[in-house]
């Protein structure tokens, strides 16, 4: 199978739900009773039951293979763990294994944890992970996400009980940190249940076992046997669509802690009862110019236009307003602390006057026009961002006319190419894999249907995926992100955060990366 083919398969639809589909809200859950009222936990206790408000519960239910994105991640990562974490340094830490080694340029050995069991008592050990691996890997496993973002893995072999061989298709260095989303299920209930029937009865190593499925509540217990168990004994996950909704119960004392929130909710929560929590989120808000819907002699086809574009956006200045100066502006399609970023790009600076002089250059001194298509939704200050990007832009000639879609519009348009504008708002985001090549593989040539296809910058991804020495991977990545700085694909907006509110029961909350340390979590009378 071709690099171009690998790529394609790991994460085309994949990037699309880790951008897109935390702004919708899920169809209507099936209640489901998972354990009889015999086994249930005692939850009246309201100093023990910690309740979080999420923008909506999986649609897939507890398939934690159907979606590794927003807001999907709070309800999968109560119940699964993968092999390895993440902190929001980048950094990779043990999860269900405890340490590894790179064998050859394709094989790794992961050593892993003992003394871990499942949320029914079954033994966590080696033939889990090659299940896992097994199955995301089949036929039946390549329509999940997880196995699109995990396209490098060819296949798993145990070594003894608590060791596993893990063999890849090309050279992956990175391999450890992908370990993050290989979340191990109960290969026993799979087995016997059948991936529908998991869903609605799933079973993990993770701090909290499903209890019961309501229309928009999950109810979960203590994992109380298991290797890192919660500080609370239950946990309740609220679907809570709307971000004044999220507010309110917050304020109610519904809820303890609610995500996906703005700046302003945040300080909503914090002049009542409660405080608010920033963290790091591994993506970049982009304005992407889809090529393929431009005139040969259109305006964004010249390189001094796009640049330009980027010059004449006052990042920090909407940075400030919405989001409290707490994130910066993008200099990349990726973040700081994700593999391949180069610290030695600076953003775009404003300077108007340079993106009138660059305009002028390119035969456009009175500016133009053009459509961008955005999705707006889940709390995140993304309208009155985009609206701030187009008013500088008019202040240098140029007009951008917000056309407002539906997040199923954006997916058909990346998946379809069908597009009705010239540009469209979308994450670059290397959350789950710490890698600056993930977003990539959408907006490049890799793509079935790409907006952004330049054959130069896709030889060196190319050259990057196959290299097998770190180092030099890490160097031709750098100089990936300095050629996309440089090319200006898209107007580089800013780096994203993550604003949660916190009731005032809570202590030691704790995030990285999406991934809710639910362990550490502890509630005051």
């Amino acid at each position: 199978m071709s690099l171009k083919r690998l790529l394609a398969t790991g994460a085309i639809i994949a990037g699309v739900v880790v951008s897109a589909v935390w702004l919708l809200s899920a169809s209507q859950t099936p209640r489901v009773d998972v354990q009889s009222e015999s086994t249930r936990p005692i939850t009246e206790a309201a100093q023990t039951t910690l309740r979080l408000g999420v923008v909506s519960l999986p649609p897939a239910l507890g398939n934690p293979y159907r979606g590794t994105g927003f807001p999907t991640i709070y309800t999968y990562r109560a119940m699964f763990e993968g092999l390895t974490a993440l902190t929001s340094e980048g950094d990779v830490r043990p999860r269900l294994a405890t340490s590894w080694e790179r064998v050859d340029d394709l094989t790794w050995r992961f050593d892993l944890r003992r003394n871990v069991v499942f949320h029914n008592g079954a033994p966590f050990n080696a033939d889990a992970v090659v299940f896992a691996v097994d199955y995301l890997t089949s036929d039946e496993g390549r329509i999940e996400s997880v196995s699109r973002d995990l396209g490098v893995v060819a296949s798993a072999a145990a070594v003894d009980e608590f060791s596993v061989y893990i063999r890849t298709h090309t050279p992956a260095p990175l391999l450890p940190a992908l370990m993050e989303s290989l979340l191990i299920v109960e290969p026993g209930q799979w087995t016997r249940l059948g991936r529908e029937g998991f869903a609605l009865e799933p079973i993990g190593t993770g701090p909290f076992k499903l209890v019961e499925w309501e229309e928009a509540t999950a109810h979960l217990a203590a994992h109380t046997e298991g290797w890192r168990p919660p500080k609370v004994d239950a946990l309740e996950i609220l679907q809570l669509p709307d971000p004044s909704s999220r507010v309110q119960a917050i304020l109610s004392e519904r809820a303890d802690i609610v995500i996906s929130m703005s700046l302003d909710d945040t300080e909503t929560i914090k002049a009542s009862i409660g405080r608010g929590n920033v963290s790091k989120a591994a993506s970049v808000l982009a304005i992407s110019i889809i090529f393929p819907q431009l005139s040969p002699d259109h305006p964004l086809q010249d390189v001094r236009v796009r640049q330009a574009l980027n010059y004449a956006v006052n990042k920090q200045s909407y940075i400030d307003a919405f989001f409290g100066g707490f994130n910066r502006p993008a200099s990349q399609p990726t973040t700081a602390g994700v593999f391949g970023y180069n610290d030695t790009l600076a953003p775009y600076p404003y300077d108007p006057d340079r993106a009138r002089a660059l305009l002028a250059e390119a035969g456009y001194p009175d500016g133009f026009s053009f459509i961008a298509e955005v999705t707006i939704g889940g709390g995140a200050s993304l309208g009155p961002s985009y609206q701030s990007v187009a008013a500088d832009l008019l202040k240098v000639g140029v007009v951008m006319t917000l056309q407002r879609i539906p997040v199923q519009q954006l997916i058909r348009g990346i998946q379809e190419g069908s597009w009705r504008g010239q540009a469209f708002g979308m994450n670059y985001g290397a959350e789950r894999t710490n890698d600056a090549l993930r977003p990539l593989r959408l907006h490049s040539c890799i793509n079935r249907n790409p907006w952004y296809c330049d054959e130069t910058v896709s030889q060196m991804i190319d050259a990057a995926m196959m290299e097998s020495d770190i180092d030099k991977r890490s160097a031709l990545t750098r100089d990936i992100m300095r050629y996309y700085h440089e090319q200006a694909p898209a107007i580089w907006m800013h780096e994203g955060v993550q604003f949660s509110g916190l009731g005032p029961r809570v202590k030691n909350y704790r995030e990285d990366y999406a991934v809710i340390a639910y362990d550490e979590i502890e509630l005051t009378p």
